[in-house]
């Protein structure tokens, strides 16, 4: 990746233009598949309104942006769109093993 930017991973969160305005996205997909398939990512929007449901399909990340995941709201996006965004970080295992918990039930992938 150019321009000193990290290689996408699980659990990068990026702001990336919109429309209207940006939207703060988290890479889901798993790190092996990123790697098998190069030109893609699986995401998930991150609302950063405050003004997100509460619901059993979202749940609050705290880093490194404030927000709250919704596990509806999948999308799959190149890899160059999420790179001409603006890298924020990593979001800490705990929290991201939330938002797997979360993505389970919203995919209904649970037992």
């Amino acid at each position: 990746m150019s321009d000193g930017l990290p290689p996408l991973r699980r659990g990068q969160a990026w702001e990336i233009p919109g429309r209207r305005s940006g939207h703060t996205l988290l890479v889901v997909e798993a790190d092996p598949a990123l790697s098998v398939f190069p030109r893609t990512a699986v995401t998930v929007l991150v609302d950063t309104t405050r003004t997100a449901p509460d619901t059993l399909l979202s749940n609050r990340i705290t880093a490194p942006v404030t927000g709250d995941v919704i596990g509806t709201q999948i999308m799959t996006l190149t890899v160059s769109a999420i790179t001409a965004g603006k890298y924020l970080g990593i979001v800490p295992d705990e929290e991201m093993n939330a938002v797997s918990r979360t993505l389970r039930i919203a995919l209904d992938l649970t037992d």
